[in-house]
């Protein structure tokens, strides 16, 4: 059975930074009261985050964050199951996801999905959708039974009577037949290969047994033809080998030269000296004019001559080293052009070199293999001979993967059973059809509890047939909602008792959030609370209501939300 114990939770909702804590299993009947808004029906937001990872209603998850503090949201709770004791703590800001087991946290060693799969397959043994349809019913977000899908009916119903092994089994019967299928593709793939491999070496075989001496003497005529080949190659290569060389030493001192590094320092020299001439000319053309441009002074006569003199000299200084340069560039220029020359004519010798070596290679390659030929037909028999072994060999893996395919087609055979006897039509629908029976009588009989007297039946696809006492046939939908809440609160019950027999969804924690303020009436209110206080020992009933005038003195223990300042605070009243 699982034991709710205790819940805290800070900065949840509209709950401040302090913890706020309420004991799950101290009182038989605990009350929650406040007015709406107040923060009455946070535990069940709080109970279905921390086990569940969301909440109950429909809050986006960065909304459960309190607004104000905007950070340290934590959740935590304290339950038992078969005797170990547990504690699960949630957060956000900073993101929390701790499982903890008798005092020793349990590893996280993979994704958090993998991680709450862990917590409600192997501790909880209880999914959302079960958890919110037997421990907890909320006016809000509930979605009562009768309202879910036949396929989601089906799967609380499964956990219900802890058959939801059968899921499993299929599951793993669905993972096998993968498994089968792959190997037996794998199985006829190398079957495929193997024989193929056979009537290669069949007639690799037939191939040697029939050789002649005039393939040998075909296959040495064509030996002879490539080291002709290579031999004429060779003789080529060594050719343009030795004229390589020779250019190499004649060439070689003009090789060795960088001119075009001697080109481009003199070309510096070049525009240096052009620059200073047009300068200097520019200079001169001020002194052909009687006042100066920039002070607006005259100019002395002899002054103009004397400078026109010194830079007539600088000037033919100048044209006379610009006439040199040109000589020696146009002296680069030539050198330039016939080291290029001796270049491409190294690597013209260089590319017919290399194409001949490849050349020679591939031959000597096919000269190789004719020899290996060769050789093998004077070793033909050694050759027959373990060509015949390797025969052998490959008929045996044959032979061992057909037993291997008819192995596997019985595997196949006991997987489309099991998959039949596994489907939802098969033994779980058996299992279901012996408990429809029970159910329906214990919904019947809450229902007769509730003062609501009809017949209600679920069939084996889950879908209801009510009766009247006239036996008139009805829907779920054909009642009021009164009347739907009657038949959702025995349905509820009726789970809690069929999961208490079968302790396989059996918790002590059940919580009603305002189903005392919505569709109840006062005679229904009556009927609920005695039966509510006629549930076994145990048991701990949580109801939350801001109805109190009928029920507040029926509970053990009453606690009041307020809010103080926009944060929620909940003290026993």
């Amino acid at each position: 059975m699982l034991v709710l114990q205790t819940i805290r939770w800070k900065n949840f909702l509209s709950t401040g930074n302090a913890f706020t804590e309420i004991p799950l299993n101290e009182e038989s009947t605990t009350l929650i009261i406040g007015e709406n808004g107040s923060g009455k029906s946070t535990i069940m937001d709080a109970l279905t985050f921390v086990l569940y990872g969301k909440p109950f209603r429909k809050i986006n998850k960065p909304g459960l964050v309190n607004k104000i503090n905007n950070k340290n949201c934590v959740v935590e709770i304290e339950f038992s199951i078969h005797n170990k004791e547990y504690k699960v703590i949630r957060g956000i800001k900073p993101n929390i996801f701790e499982i903890w087991c008798d005092g020793v946290f349990i590893n996280q060693d993979s994704a958090s999905r993998d991680y709450q799969d862990y917590l409600e397959k192997f501790i909880l043994r209880m999914n959302y959708k079960t958890f919110t349809q037997v421990v907890i019913l909320g006016s809000a977000a509930f979605v009562p039974f009768m309202q879910l899908t036949p396929a989601d009916r089906r799967q609380v119903i499964e956990n219900l009577l802890d058959i939801q092994v059968f899921s499993t089994m299929n599951m793993i019967i669905k993972q096998k037949y993968q498994v089968n299928r792959e190997e037996l593709e794998k199985n006829k793939i190398e079957s495929l290969g193997k024989v193929n491999n056979k009537d290669y070496m069949e007639k690799n075989l037939e191939s040697l047994r029939k050789n002649t001496e005039s393939q040998m003497e075909k296959l040495k005529k064509e030996s002879d033809e490539y080291q002709e080949a290579i031999n004429t190659l060779l003789d080529d290569t060594n050719l343009f080998e030795h004229k390589q060389d020779s250019v190499l030493k004649t060439y070689k001192e003009l090789l060795d030269k960088d001119f075009v590094k001697t080109k481009n320092e003199y070309v510096k020299v070049q525009v240096k000296i052009e620059s200073n001439l047009n300068r200097l000319i520019k200079d001169m053309n001020i002194f052909h004019q009687d006042n100066c441009p920039t002070c607006k002074q005259s100019i002395a006569t002899n002054h103009k001559e004397i400078a026109l003199e010194e830079a007539n000299l600088k000037k033919i200084e100048y044209e006379s080293a610009l006439e040199s340069i040109a000589k020696k560039l146009e002296h680069l220029d030539n050198m330039i052009a016939e080291q290029n020359d001796v270049n491409a004519r190294l690597v013209k010798f260089n590319n017919v070199i290399s194409s001949n070596k490849s050349e020679i290679r591939s031959l000597e390659r096919m000269v190789a293999a004719i020899k290996d030929n060769l050789q093998s037909f004077k070793n033909s028999d050694i050759l027959i001979e373990d060509n015949e072994k390797q025969l052998e060999i490959i008929t045996e893996e044959i032979l061992s993967l057909e037993k291997k395919k008819q192995e596997l087609l019985d595997e196949r055979q006991l997987i489309d059973t099991a998959t039949m006897l596994l489907k939802d039509g098969g033994i779980k629908t058996k299992i279901i059809k012996q408990y429809l029976p029970i159910i329906n009588q214990k919904i019947n009989k809450y229902l007769m509890k509730m003062g609501f007297f009809c017949s209600f039946n679920l069939n084996e696809n889950f879908e209801e047939v009510i009766q009247s006492r006239y036996m008139d046939e009805f829907s779920y939908h054909n009642f009021s909602e009164g009347e739907k809440a009657r038949i959702d609160l025995a349905i509820l019950f009726a789970w809690r008792e069929v999961a208490r027999k079968r302790n396989s969804a059996n918790c002590n924690l059940l919580i009603f959030d305002e189903i005392f303020d919505s569709s109840l009436d006062a005679k229904g209110t009556d009927d609920f609370m005695t039966i509510m206080l006629s549930l076994t020992s145990g048991e701990n009933v949580i109801v939350i209501s801001h109805k109190t005038d009928q029920i507040i003195d029926k509970f053990r223990k009453t606690y009041k939300v307020t809010k103080v300042q926009n944060f929620s605070r909940v003290a026993e009243h």
